[in-house]
């Protein structure tokens, strides 16, 4: 019996930028400019929501599954998601910047558990990719510059960016991480609209240096070196009284004296 292969699929993972730190009265308005930005960004490409496999909400974002031959449009789609946010930006008090992990792997269009939505998920948890959006973001407070930031995957980046099939995002200008985590260990490679993505790296690892805490050294226990007891000597024994009762020690010899005269009457 023949075992079925789940077919390979192009998924995207997407998630809104320090969603935490955002007031809760802003969260629904936040949640629904990105889900609106980012259809329009999908039908730039080409790609429509409605069309994608196993769609998934994140809390803050969403994951999404298409064809295997929808990676390059995906990758694509990063150029047209950061145009919009950025125009968002400029006329909102409060900027909203994104995360795109993009992936391939042989995923099944029913069931719950999809494992390259899994990989997404740590793609766009990696350590030193949210560094440097951390650094994009201390730089652009005003998220005009930078409005979404991409991470890819060994799959995408060997078969879509590295061979330069988009234009928009120059191999040249992306800049590789390792994605370590319990679960899954790899390397990705990241980048930054309109930024080389080594030189933000560079800053970010730079200001982490600059505000850690200087390790300081602990001392070492000293030994406690034990004195001997100091010696007490005993005490001396007191010498036998030879005085007789109703007569004195001078008297009787017992305690010498001079000049001891006895003057007669």
């Amino acid at each position: 019996m023949a075992v079925e292969v789940p077919a390979t699929h192009a998924v995207l993972a997407v998630d809104v930028v320090s969603s935490t730190q955002v007031a809760d009265d802003q969260l629904d308005s936040m949640k629904t400019d990105l889900d609106d930005h980012l259809d329009r960004a999908l039908r730039a490409v080409g790609l429509d929501r409605e069309a994608a496999v196993q769609p998934r909400h994140t809390g803050d974002g969403v994951l999404l599954a298409y064809a295997e031959d929808a990676a390059p449009r995906l990758v694509e789609m990063l150029f047209h998601l950061d145009h919009l946010l950025r125009w968002r930006n400029r006329e909102h008090r409060i900027p909203l910047r994104a995360r795109m992990a993009v992936h391939c792997g042989p995923m099944r269009e029913e069931g719950h558990y999809h494992r390259p939505y899994i990989v997404a998920s740590r793609l766009l948890d990696a350590p030193a990719f949210r560094a440097a959006v951390a650094q994009c973001m201390a730089t652009d407070p005003c998220g005009d510059k930078v409005g979404a930031a991409l991470v890819v995957s060994r799959w995408v980046w060997h078969n879509v960016v590295e061979p330069f099939r988009i234009m928009q995002v120059p191999p040249a200008r992306c800049a590789p991480v390792p994605i370590d985590s319990s679960t899954y260990q790899d390397l990705a490679w990241i980048h930054l609209p309109g930024m080389d993505a080594d030189h933000v790296l560079a800053q970010a690892h730079a200001q982490f240096m600059a505000t850690a805490p200087v390790p300081q050294p602990v001392p070492l226990p000293q030994q406690q070196t034990a004195r001997p007891p100091r010696f007490t000597p005993p005490p001396r024994p007191a010498a036998p009284s030879t005085v007789a009762p109703g007569e004195s020690a001078a008297m009787n010899g017992a305690v010498p004296h001079t000049d001891d005269y006895t003057r007669v009457s």
